[in-house]
């Protein structure tokens, strides 16, 4: 009897540090300029914060579901604010954390892809904290994330402004813990973008096949005919 009341005891101490905490992750691409869309047929980012509040209304579907413990972290690129705000003329950045912080995630500003790869595989130390998930919210094609969209040039692909397939081989699979979940809500990314993420991190990412659309305000729609979710 008493080796037993030793082993609970034992276990009720020890128990906490068995539990493995995980790190939940958004991130969002930066918005276009408006210099370059306003006299689009169809124009993008009328509203500066598209990939922010989107983000926002999807933490709440998924925040009960986000195990006690795990670390929220929303990594966030910066260049694209900056220029919006200004040609906005006022301080969008400040207003992205303002739209954040009622989330409780921790928000991490990067400024290129090396930064945002080095985080998915240095910004925790991932022999302890793993990825469970992460979702983008931005611009995006098949074969690119692209945080800088009709911002810097009109509507070029820029490095290292973008997170091209050729790149993800630079992410350790090692950073994700088993199961985790991943999913791209820009354009085109179930096209071929998902298989590549799955080949370089052993993670599958769900990604639309045709367009995705915010412009609704809310969480992204698919918006081409006969597109869908990849699995």
């Amino acid at each position: 009897m008493f080796l037993r009341i030793l082993l609970l005891a034992i276990l009720s101490i020890s128990g906490p540090s068995l539990v493995r905490a995980n790190e939940q992750i958004f991130i969002s691409g930066g918005p276009a300029l408006r210099y370059f869309e306003r006299h689009k047929v169809s124009s993008h980012d009328k509203f500066w914060g598209n990939f922010i509040h989107a983000a926002v209304l999807r933490h709440k579907q998924i925040a009960d579901t986000i195990p006690a413990g795990d670390t929220f972290t929303w990594l966030v690129f910066r260049p694209g604010y900056e220029a919006r705000s200004r040609e906005a003329e006022f301080d969008v950045p400040a207003e992205v954390e303002n739209l954040i912080r009622p989330t409780g995630a921790r928000v991490v500003w990067f400024n290129n892809r090396d930064e945002l790869i080095n985080y998915l595989n240095r910004g925790q130390d991932r022999d302890k904290v793993k990825i469970s998930r992460l979702e983008y919210f931005g611009h995006s094609n098949k074969r690119n994330w692209m945080f800088d969209y009709s911002n810097r040039l009109d509507g070029a692909v820029a490095e290292p402004l973008c997170l091209h397939l050729r790149d993800l081989s630079k992410i350790k699979s090692s950073s994700f813990a088993p199961g985790a979940y991943a999913q791209s809500w820009g354009c085109h990314s179930g096209e071929e973008y998902s298989a590549a993420w799955l080949k370089a991190t052993g993670v599958r990412m769900v990604g639309a096949v045709g367009k995705t659309d915010y412009s609704g305000g809310g969480i992204p729609v698919l918006s081409t005919a006969g597109g869908y979710w990849t699995k």
